[in-house]
C-alpha cells in the first residue's frame, strides 16, 4: 500500500506541474501583451512597463515559468503599478492588478461560498444517488426501478441554469417555500447558513446524483450475480443484510472512482450554479476574471480547480486500492 500511495503523490505531483506549464504558457505566452491586459486599458506606458517588470515578463518565458513556481512553493515579491513592492507569501497565484490583492487572496475571500456550495451537493449526490442506485438494484424490474429510471433519465437531460431558474421561481418567489438564496458564514449560524443553500444544493446535487444512481444500479446488479454473494445468500444470510455486507463493497469501487472525478465537476457546476443565485464564489470570480481580462486570476482560478480535481481523483484511488487489493498491483 505505501509503494502504491507513493506512486499516486508523484503522478498527482507530475498531472499538476503539467497543468500548471500549460496554463502557463496559454495565459502568458500566447496574449500579444500581457501585462497591457493584465493592467487594464487605463493604464499608461509607464504603468504598463512596471506591471512587465512586476511580473517578470521582461524575463525569458523559462525564467517566468520557474519564477512562478518558485511563488508557489516559497513565495515571491511583485511590483504594483507604481512601483510599489508587493509581498506574495505561498502559495503565491500572481497578483491582480485589476482587484489589486494577491489572486489567492482574493480566492479565499470567495472560496468559503463555493467550498460550502460544493460540499452540500456532493452530500446530495451520495444520498440522493446511492439511495436510489442501491433501492433500483434490489427492486430490479419493478415500477420502483422504472420510476428511478426516469428520475435519471430527467436529471441526466436536464441544465443546472434551466432547473435553477425554474425551482427558484416557484419555490421562493411563488410560494415562499423556501428563502430566497444567499451566502451566509457558518459562524453567523448553521440554520441561516443552510436555509439559503439549500435549493442550490438540491439543483446542483439533483443534476449530477443522475450518472451516480445509474452506475450505481449497474454495478449492484453485476455484483448481485457474483459467486461469494450467492454463497452469503446460500448459507442464509439475509437479503439485506447480504447487500449491505457484501454487494455494495464489491460495487464500490468504481462509484468511488466516478465520486473522485464528480467532485471535480461539481466545481464547474458550481460556478454557473453560483451565477444563476447570484452566489458570490469562485465561479462568479473566475467569469468576472474572465470578461475582464485579468490573467493572473483567470490562472489562479484554473490551477485551484485543477488541484481539487487532482487531489480528490487520487485520494479515490486510494480509497479503490484499500476496497480491492488487486488494484494495487497495477
Amino acid at each position: 500500500m505505501t509503494g502504491y500511495l507513493l506512486r499516486r503523490v508523484l503522478q498527482a505531483a507530475a498531472v499538476l506541474l503539467a497543468i500548471t506549464a500549460a496554463a502557463f504558457g496559454l495565459f502568458y505566452a500566447a496574449p500579444s501583451d500581457p501585462a497591457l491586459i493584465a493592467c487594464g486599458p487605463k493604464c499608461d506606458l509607464q504603468q504598463v512597463e512596471a506591471v512587465r517588470a512586476g511580473m517578470g515578463l521582461d524575463q525569458p518565458i523559462l525564467t517566468q515559468f520557474l519564477d512562478y513556481l518558485r511563488g508557489l512553493v516559497a513565495g515571491r515579491t511583485i511590483l504594483d503599478v507604481d512601483g510599489t513592492p508587493i509581498d506574495c507569501p505561498a502559495p503565491c497565484l500572481g497578483y491582480s492588478y485589476t482587484l489589486h490583492q494577491p489572486v489567492l487572496d482574493a480566492i479565499g475571500d470567495r472560496l468559503p461560498v463555493t467550498l460550502s456550495l460544493a460540499g452540500g451537493a456532493l452530500t446530495v449526490i451520495v444520498v440522493l444517488g446511492a439511495g436510489a442506485g442501491f433501492t433500483a438494484a434490489l427492486r430490479h424490474g419493478t415500477v420502483t426501478d422504472r420510476l428511478l429510471s426516469t428520475f435519471t433519465l430527467v436529471g441526466a437531460s436536464v441544465q443546472i441554469y434551466f432547473l435553477g431558474y425554474v425551482l427558484q421561481y416557484f419555490l421562493v418567489y411563488s410560494t415562499g417555500l423556501l428563502p430566497p438564496p444567499e451566502y451566509s458564514p457558518p459562524g453567523d449560524g448553521p440554520g441561516a447558513w443552510a436555509a439559503g443553500l439549500l435549493l442550490p444544493w438540491l439543483v446542483l446535487g439533483f443534476v449530477n446524483a443522475a450518472v451516480f444512481t445509474r452506475l450505481t444500479r449497474s454495478q449492484m446488479l453485476e455484483t448481485m450475480h457474483e459467486g461469494y454473494v450467492r454463497t452469503a445468500r446460500g448459507k442464509g444470510l439475509g437479503t439485506l443484510r447480504t447487500h449491505l455486507k457484501y454487494t455494495a463493497r464489491g460495487a464500490a469501487a468504481p462509484v468511488v472512482q466516478l465520486l473522485g472525478l464528480e467532485i471535480g465537476a461539481l466545481f464547474g457546476g458550481a460556478f454557473i450554479t453560483e451565477t444563476v443565485f447570484g452566489l458570490g464564489g469562485v465561479g462568479t470570480l473566475a467569469v468576472d476574471a474572465v470578461t475582464g481580462n485579468d490573467l493572473p486570476t483567470v490562472l489562479g482560478t484554473v490551477l485551484l480547480a485543477a488541484f481539487f480535481v487532482v487531489v480528490f481523483v487520487a485520494l479515490a484511488d486510494l480509497v479503490v486500492a484499500w476496497l480491492d487489493p488487486r488494484v494495487r498491483l497495477t
